[in-house]
């Protein structure tokens, strides 16, 4: 396999580890009050694997241009936008 090759597998791959990582940690989730069916150690576990993941994903998407520091936004979130004052009275006026 060529370097895009495999690059693009370890992608597909890093992104299946997560998903299936995040539905483990959502489908054992429990209720306030009552015992979590994994231990705490499988849950630190869980935890290092995905920051391991996506600090790699992270490298794979710096190395190819395509990363960007912007955090997702939650429709239910209010947003803040900054501007500068100089462009709001050029827009005014």
């Amino acid at each position: 396999m060529n370097n895009n090759n495999t690059q693009n597998f370890e992608t597909r791959l890093l992104g299946a580890v997560r998903k299936t990582l995040i539905a483990v940690a959502r489908d054992t989730m429990t209720q306030p009050g009552l015992k979590h069916p994994l231990s705490q150690a499988t849950q630190k576990m869980i935890t290092d694997c995905l920051d391991i993941v996506t600090s790699r994903q992270i490298v794979i998407e710096k190395s190819s241009g395509a990363h960007t520091r912007m955090k997702p936004v939650y429709t239910d979130e209010q947003t803040v936008q900054s501007f500068s004052i100089d462009d709001l009275k050029k827009t005014l006026n």
